[in-house]
């Protein structure tokens, strides 16, 4: 193999055409249409904020409790091996920082 060959392939590796687009979701808004392995930036996020377990499965690859600020930073991805079966791909979250009428958030994982 040429030495070129090899800085293609490794071209190629960090720029993959099938990495989804990160979802900028606010904060008190639920997630459709997720998929694993899918970047999530909550906005609108001012002051402290938790970001805790629901009833179901947790659906993030990191916590559970994600607190903001975070000084870690973490990359926060919908996490991977969820159920995508229409009627069993609703996984809920509470977020504390969202009035109590709408602080059961869910994120729908479709693939």
């Amino acid at each position: 193999m040429s030495k070129d060959a090899g800085k293609d392939n490794k071209d190629k590796k960090s720029t993959r055409d099938d990495t989804p687009p990160p979802i900028n979701v606010d904060k008190c808004t639920d997630i459709t249409n997720a998929l694993m392995g899918q970047q999530v930036n909550f906005t609108g996020i001012v002051g402290t904020c938790t970001i805790s377990p629901g009833n179901t499965t947790w659906p993030f690859n990191y916590g559970p409790n994600i607190v903001f600020p975070n000084l870690a930073n973490p990359i926060i991805q919908i996490a991977h091996g969820l159920n995508t079966t229409p009627g069993q791909n609703v996984y809920q979250y509470v977020v504390s920082c969202c009035s109590t009428e709408s602080a059961t958030k869910t994120v729908t994982v479709t693939g």
